[in-house]
């Protein structure tokens, strides 16, 4: 790795090098679902996405504390609740954010994303999101509308709109006028909602009500992380206006211009030229990609697209990545099993060629995280494994077959495959009996008999591939 991370710093629009506060720690915060609905192939790209960042930066032997928060109170839980429940919606709203949280933690599993450091709810964290609001309105921040509703002001923050690029005047002329008639500027936003009938409700010292979603992520990421810490995250469509007024508070509550210190987006997903979105009608679940493709694959897929590109979406994508993935167990499996025919000496530079496949992968990654690159580099590894290692094995010594095998694991782990590289305990010495059995049947030509046991492993996902007298499998969950 001859290059430092450098990493596009969404906060200064450039690509810096990516330095952490804490010597081996980093600490992060992405934001996380809002659970009234099934979470959809865009959520899955931004959390593969931060797993990504967070193994490689693993794999630089650094400690990642990574917070990403559920939003389990809001105007579509109210509302899916509403349609749902009926009149029973206040008694039983809860059970529609407990539903898709599960349902997220369950396709993070199948993803292979790893489970964050802390998940904090806003249910959870109300009283401390209370006594921001009332040193905000101390402080001649925030005020309380005549119905108890408390706003951010927006106008005693200065540089407001110059994280996102957005000219105050602009953003005034093309608001939208909003029923809240307490409000004093358009662009104000609430940090306290007053109470309306049929809705939950805490108390407060203002009136009964919930918190403002801008103010949610801030009070929980300094809670968990303090101020400042190093980096936060999301998708794209949340730069204005949710991480512009996230600042905009931290900014008053801190005197700090940005409570971390990279800011780090995702792009968004198109699907045949057009953004994903409810509206259009083409939001496609994760649930429905993880029935009929591997998670590994979905992940491949995503890699496969710089980050902060908007990412065309396909079946016919999610068809080549799955092919991928097989090309790279199918290198892994045979490999490992194939060291045992490795030589003593070396008598090839296969080790010499392997390692600039390695090098491109982590130049690749220290350049803005370019997975689509090093993705390209691995798959280019796990060919130059079958097409040339294997056939020169007894060329080379046991311990570069090794090493070859070791660094290649070591980066299929950043991208987050090969995590399912094991035969079962169960079967494993069944499986190796029945190879050798088929090996010794093909040496006395009963052709007959060893397809039939090429046949049956082949049924337990166990394929066998034969180099000269050599035979190798690779195994499908």
């Amino acid at each position: 790795m001859s290059t430092p991370l450098r990493i596009y710093n969404t906060a200064t629009k450039r690509v810096e090098q990516f330095v952490v506060r804490t010597p081996g720690v980093v600490t992060g915060y992405v934001c996380g679902i809002t659970p009234y609905d099934s979470v959809h192939v865009g959520h899955g790209r931004v959390y593969v996405f931060f797993d990504m960042f967070r193994r490689y930066l693993e794999r630089l032997g650094l400690q990642v504390k990574l917070v990403i928060n559920f939003t389990d109170i809001d105007d579509k839980i109210i509302n899916r609740a509403k349609e749902e429940f009926g009149p029973d919606a206040l008694r039983r709203w809860r059970e529609i954010p407990e539903r898709y949280i599960a349902e997220y933690n369950e396709m993070m599993r199948k993803l292979f994303v790893k489970p964050a450091h802390a998940n904090p709810r806003v249910t959870e964290n109300i009283q401390d999101m209370l006594e921001w609001i009332k040193a905000l309105v101390e402080r001649g921040y925030a005020y309380v509308a005549p119905d108890g509703s408390v706003y951010f002001e927006v106008g005693r923050i200065p540089r407001y709109g110059e994280f996102s690029g957005q000219k105050i005047e602009e953003l005034i002329a093309g608001a939208r006028v909003e029923p809240e008639p307490g409000k004093r500027n358009p662009l104000d936003f609430a940090l306290w909602k007053s109470w309306s009938p049929g809705e939950p409700w805490w108390d407060s010292p203002w009136c009964p009500g919930r918190p403002g979603w801008h103010l949610e992520c801030v009070v929980m990421s300094t809670k968990h992380l303090g101020v400042p810490f190093d980096f936060h995250g999301g998708g794209a469509d949340l730069i204005f206006p949710h991480h512009e007024n996230e600042i905009a508070i931290a900014r008053a509550m801190f005197g700090v211009d940005y409570f971390a210190r990279y800011w780090i987006h995702v792009g968004y997903l198109t699907i045949r030229g057009e953004k994903m979105s409810k509206s259009l009608g083409n939001v496609v679940a994760l649930g429905e990609v993880l029935s009929k493709y591997s998670g590994e694959a979905l992940r491949f897929a995503y890699a496969m697209s710089h980050y902060r590109k908007p990412m065309e979406f396909s079946f016919e994508l999610l068809d080549r990545a799955e092919d991928m993935v097989k090309t790279l167990y199918t290198a892994y499996d045979e490999l490992g099993q194939a060291v045992a025919d490795a030589g003593e000496r070396d008598l090839e530079p296969v080790a010499e060629r392997f390692r600039e496949y390695v090098d491109g992968f982590y130049d690749a990654l220290n350049d803005d995280f370019s997975t689509n690159e090093a993705a390209q580099r691995l798959y280019d590894a796990a060919r130059y494994i079958i097409s040339t290692v294997l056939h020169k094995i007894d060329r080379i010594s046991r311990e570069t077959a090794m090493g070859i095998l070791s660094k290649y694991v070591e980066m299929a782990d950043v991208i987050g495959v090969l995590e399912r590289r094991e035969i079962p305990k169960e079967v494993q010495e069944a499986v190796r009996a029945l190879v050798e059995a088929r090996s010794r049947l093909r040496a006395e030509r009963q052709y007959q008999l060893a397809d039939q046991i090429r046949n049956a492993l082949a049924s337990i996902g166990v394929e066998l591939h034969d180099f000269g007298r050599r035979t190798y499998y690779t195994y499908r969950r």
